[in-house]
Parts: C-alpha cells; sequence; structure tokens
C-alpha cells in the first residue's frame, strides 16, 4: 500500500508559476490557489510520512509512535491522523479516500 500510495502521488505544485500564471486575481482563482497551497502542505505531509515508515519497516530509520500510529490506520483502511489534520473532511475508507484525493488534485 506504501508504494501504490507513493507512485500515484503527484508532486506538489510549483506555487511560483501559478502566482505568475494568475494575473487576475479574482475570488474563484485566489480560492484555486489556496487549494493549491493546501494540496502542496497533505501531499508533502502523505509522501514524507510513507517514506518514514517504508525506511521505518525497513530497519532503515527506529520506528516512532507517529510511524506505528499510521501503520495501523493503513492496516485498518482508516484516514491516519496526520493527513487529516491537513485534509478536508471524509468519512471514506483510505483506499477510497486516496482515489478522491488524486481526483481533487
Amino acid at each position: 500500500m506504501i508504494d501504490k500510495f507513493l507512485d500515484l502521488l503527484p508532486p506538489e505544485f510549483v506555487m511560483l508559476d501559478l502566482f505568475v500564471k494568475a494575473k487576475e486575481r479574482s475570488p474563484y482563482v485566489v480560492v484555486c490557489l489556496q487549494e493549491c497551497e493546501r494540496n502542496n502542505t497533505l501531499i508533502f505531509t502523505i509522501r514524507s510520512s510513507l517514506t518514514d515508515l517504508d525506511m521505518g519497516l525497513k530497519g532503515q530509520l527506529n520506528i516512532t509512535d507517529d510511524m506505528d500510529m499510521l501503520s495501523e490506520k493503513m492496516f485498518l483502511n482508516l484516514q491516519p491522523d496526520l493527513w487529516v489534520k491537513y485534509a478536508y473532511f471524509s468519512l471514506k475508507s483510505l483506499p477510497a479516500w486516496f482515489d478522491d484525493l488524486m481526483l481533487r488534485i
């Protein structure tokens, strides 16, 4: 599941390019830019936590409490608390939530 999520996770948005392209700052553009910033935070959090967990499971890092909680939530197909902190509200299972996140991005 870790490899699948890391493979599907897109790169973060380059905010400087988006700010340059968005010459007109209508309310829709402002909301879009805010969502891109929020998605960047979420993508970074997901990527770093999954990478750390993968390294911990391979013995390259010590398993922390956050890694243990992440692996437990992933095993139960629940959204990890660390990700929920930066994500939108949803009651979907983890695979369905991740698929929905990819569509939103």
